[in-house]
């Protein structure tokens, strides 16, 4: 995906059993493909109606080979290892069984942040998933949308400090 955004056209088709099919590329598609996604209410069968109404204008027939293109646009085109990694990367659920982030709690802080580094106000921009996602994994650590991040995946058991752990573990309850 790199070195799309660097030398190429960001993808707004998939190609399904050889036919080209125009996507909806805007972020704001993607994010909600993500609390989609994490829905434990809604079954199977729902979710994945809803993403093909979300990404095409128009449905291909083959739906499974669909909902495969729809989930490498979301993870960026990656190959299925590399894919892993970064869903490993970008949740770090090997420590805990939330999220690093919600874009939705976290919309201000990561509305904010864009703004000021960025100069990018996203309730008025016209953003490709993938850049968004270039760009939301390339805040700075001292943004608030990074700190919270921190917090939340801190490992309370490595730290040795009691005091120290306490203090992180308040941190964490509030955010």
């Amino acid at each position: 995906m790199k070195e799309i955004m660097m030398f190429g056209k960001l993808p707004d088709t998939v190609e399904v059993l050889g036919v080209k099919y125009p996507i909806r590329t805007d972020f704001r598609i993607g994010i909600q493909l993500e609390e989609l996604l994490q829905n434990e209410i809604m079954d199977e069968r729902e979710k994945y109606e809803k993403m093909l109404l979300l990404y095409y204008p128009q449905i291909p027939n083959d739906l499974n080979e669909a909902i495969k293109k729809i989930l490498w646009f979301y993870q960026c085109g990656g190959e299925k290892e590399e894919l892993k990694e970064e869903k490993k990367e970008r949740y770090k659920r090997y420590r805990s069984k939330e999220p690093a982030y919600s874009f939705v709690q976290d919309a201000r802080y990561i509305y904010s942040a864009f703004k000021e580094q960025y100069g990018i106000d996203l309730g008025e921009e016209e953003m490709h998933w993938w850049k968004f996602l270039i760009l939301f994994e390339g805040l700075p650590e001292q943004a608030e949308i990074k700190q919270r991040m921190m917090y939340r995946k801190a490992d309370l058991n490595s730290i040795k400090d009691k005091e120290e752990r306490k203090r992180v573990k308040e941190i964490k309850k509030r955010v």
